[in-house]
């Protein structure tokens, strides 16, 4: 059984982890915000003007975590710390989604 609790990171861990996501573990931008990478997992800190708010960030959360297939990265936890909101997601390495999709 997944829960909430045992998908949540302390924003302390991933900003160790990213080096306060330091621009040398980015390794995307995007309309919601960025990405860095640590290891094997990547990173998503949604930008505070992503518009996604709160109620859909956790509904995000809870159907992500449950989702399981071949071609979708999983989702490894989150983060939820006042203003931030951050996705861990497993690191696919040297593709973007596109090319999973479309070849």
């Amino acid at each position: 059984m997944i829960s909430e609790q045992s998908l949540q990171y302390d924003l302390g861990t991933i900003e160790e982890a990213t080096t306060n996501f330091s621009s040398e573990n980015k390794i995307g931008e995007g309309g919601f915000g960025n990405s860095f990478m640590w290891s094997k997992i990547a990173v998503k800190r949604l930008s505070k003007g992503s518009g996604q708010g709160l109620l859909e960030f956790k509904n995000e959360v809870l159907l992500l975590a449950k989702l399981q297939h071949r071609n979708l990265v999983r989702l490894l936890g989150f983060c939820l710390n006042a203003e931030e909101k951050i996705l861990i997601y497993e690191y696919v390495a040297n593709h973007s989604l596109d090319f999973f999709l479309f070849g």
